[in-house]
């Protein structure tokens, strides 16, 4: 999947002319493949390159190479090509060079190959506006040179280091004719194939199905809910954890996403859930998030979720109201566990925002408490995950209590996780409803 605006750049009639820039290793070649598969159905595209074996992964294409004596002998080899597909096709040809530098050092015999690639940057830009050809030119070179003015995109792929750890980048430096929703994109070479990521979205389907639960992989280990999640914990939350998630600025809510689909596969698997939302989020939205994938039969009497109400309202059966007391809102809160056990055993799954209990009681007064339930839980079958956001004082002495350990980050409106307990790579959250429920995939950022 290549950045919608790099689509609806070769979405012209007339040939464009893209220059794609950055240091070996980057992902251009393959970047450039991504582009193929999208704008080359037909199989309207001649690919050039003196440095890549044909016969490698890269060979679907049509491909020119040799031994060219100088750009002459090139261009009309090149014209050769072009005429046969405009001949058999309606379809604007595209002209891949990768490289400009090594084929610019193939086509001289000369060891100034660097005046001889600014005349043939001339000569191709030139000869595929003639023939309405779109020119796509790869280049190590990172610096400006007078090409960027030529052409009418440039773009350049990078590989930085965030969180200790690295990520792809492809930065939009300029797109002629196309109005850019952002300018920079991450993006993964995962299973050698170019994928970048739009801005993440939620949007829940009208019709709604209620999926089957994933069974726990293991005895000592509940199922996460989600496949991807599962195999990188190595067969999903262990049983007497604390696994802490934390949210950095610029997340929102959106970080749910990944705890939903567990929500959902505990219920469904008959088990107990208690819950203490985050700050903005009740529990009545909870209830609308889950109940439409487990039916009322899973949710009424499974469920328990804890806020502090005024006891004169009308109050749900599925909410314990809390006062505002930490030690008599606890009490009630081990009550309601204790009869959720009692009704459907171990293991319970527990699910605490650390922020709205922060914000209630104040994190001098929940340390203790925290500590307490860590330790309680680690004794038992039961799970417990627990939220803390950007700025909580209560996040570095949790995080020593905690089994596992996430970040959730937003990288260019792309939502990420990654493991600080145990350290892992970074993966690009992706949710979907084609089938009428939550379905989150966790891609690597290779």
């Amino acid at each position: 999947m290549i950045p919608g605006e790099v689509k609806e750049f070769f979405s012209s009639q007339y040939g464009k002319s893209l220059l794609v820039k950055g240091q070996p290793g980057t992902g251009k070649t393959t970047f450039v493949f991504g582009v193929l598969d999208e704008i080359c159905p037909e199989g309207n595209c001649v690919y050039i390159s003196p440095r890549i074996d044909k016969s490698s992964d890269y060979g679907n294409y049509p491909w020119i190479e040799g031994d060219f004596n100088n750009n002459e002998d090139f261009l009309r080899m090149l014209a050769s090509r072009i005429k046969v597909i405009w001949e058999s096709s309606d379809t604007k040809p595209v002209i891949v060079v990768d490289s400009i530098d090594s084929l610019s050092i193939a086509t001289t015999r000369s060891s100034d190959w660097e005046s001889n690639k600014f005349e043939l940057e001339r000569l191709l830009f030139d000869f595929s506006r003639k023939v309405n050809a779109d020119l796509i030119m790869i280049t190590e070179q990172a610096s400006v040179t007078s090409l960027d003015y030529l052409v009418d995109g440039v773009l350049f792929l990078e590989i930085s280091e965030v969180f200790g750890r690295d990520i792809r980048k492809i930065n939009l430096l300029k797109i002629r004719g196309v109005e850019l929703s952002q300018s920079r994109y991450p993006f993964t070479l995962d299973g050698g194939h170019f994928r970048s990521f739009e801005p993440f979205t939620v949007s829940y389907p009208e019709q709604t199905q209620i999926p089957h639960p994933i069974s726990d992989p293991e005895e000592s280990r509940i199922s996460t809910g989600i496949h991807d999640f599962d195999e990188i914990l190595t067969g999903g939350y262990q049983k007497g954890s604390f696994n802490l998630f934390e949210i950095t600025s610029g997340v929102g809510d959106s970080f749910y996403s990944l705890l939903l689909p567990t929500f959902i596969n505990h219920l469904k698997l008959g088990r107990g859930l208690l819950s203490m939302p985050t700050e903005g989020t009740s529990v009545e939205t909870e209830k609308r998030m889950i109940s439409p994938f487990t039916g009322d039969d899973h949710f009424h009497g499974q469920f328990v979720g804890f806020e502090i109400r005024d006891l004169k309202g009308r109050i749900p059966a599925y909410i314990e109201p809390f006062s505002g007391n930490v030690y008599k809102d606890m009490d009630i809160f081990h009550k309601a566990k204790n009869e959720i056990l009692r009704q459907y055993g171990s293991p319970v799954l527990d699910y605490i925002g650390l922020d709205s209990m922060e914000y209630n009681y104040g994190w001098e007064n929940i340390g203790s408490i925290i500590g307490q339930m860590a330790s309680i839980t680690k004794t038992t079958d039961n799970v417990v995950l627990a939220v803390t956001k950007y700025g909580q004082r209560i996040t570095e002495s949790v995080a020593h209590m905690a089994t596992t350990h996430w970040k959730f980050e937003n990288v260019d409106k792309t939502l990420v996780v990654y493991g600080v307990v145990p350290k892992t790579g970074i993966f690009a959250v992706q949710m979907e409803f084609v089938s009428g429920y939550p379905q989150v995939s966790l891609i690597p950022m290779k």
